[in-house]
């Protein structure tokens, strides 16, 4: 299962984060502990305040275990990060800048831990940039953001969803990309979300 959301704030979004824990009750039921996520925090250039929300939210709130890979600063080598993949019931992909985010799961290798994750039957999350690495391709502001261009543009992702897909479709500039361009996107405003089986 994939739950996509269009972004936000992970603080702010509680309705959204208490669904997510919610496809997790059947752990405590089932096996009588609590569920365990892998919070994957690369596209926000694995900010430490993004990392302590996540802890917050879903490991003091919502009674999750939680659990980091965290790769920039070389503080887990790839066979740590496996084996956090191995033993987690779900992982959550966060947002920030797309090209970040894939040019660090790039150095990484995980992009088959992420497949074979799915394959077995984890749910997988994905918050905006975490959200559009789940499609074919997406609707990308990431060089509007780094200063090197000043129009969207179409980016590829992993394809376990089929389609385009368009996050923080609130934004007015981005709905007028979708139309001047004809695309057919799945949009998404922000703490909206969808789930695919």
């Amino acid at each position: 299962m994939i739950i996509v959301i269009g972004g936000g704030s992970l603080r702010e979004m509680t309705d959204v984060n208490d669904y997510i824990a919610s496809k997790l009750e059947y752990i405590r039921k089932q096996f009588e502990r609590k569920p365990k996520i892998l919070f994957l925090p690369q596209a926000s250039f694995e900010s430490k305040p993004y990392v302590n929300s996540f802890t917050r939210e879903f490991g003091t709130r919502l009674k999750c275990k939680t659990t980091c890979a965290l790769w920039k600063n070389g503080e887990m080598d790839f066979e740590h990060i496996k084996q956090k993949f191995e033993v987690v019931d779900a992982i959550y992909i966060g947002g920030g800048r797309y090209d970040v985010l894939c040019e660090q799961f790039n150095k990484m290798g995980i992009k088959q831990l992420i497949l074979d994750f799915y394959k077995r039957g984890g749910l997988i999350v994905g918050n905006s940039a975490g959200g559009m690495l789940m499609f074919d391709c997406s609707v990308s502001d990431y060089k509007i953001v780094a200063g090197i261009s000043d129009s969207y543009e179409i980016v590829n992702g992993y394809g376990l969803i089929e389609g385009c897909f368009c996050p923080h479709s609130n934004e007015v500039a981005r709905i007028k990309y979708i139309s001047d361009n004809n695309l057919t996107c799945v949009t998404l405003a922000e703490n909206e979300i969808l789930q695919f089986e």
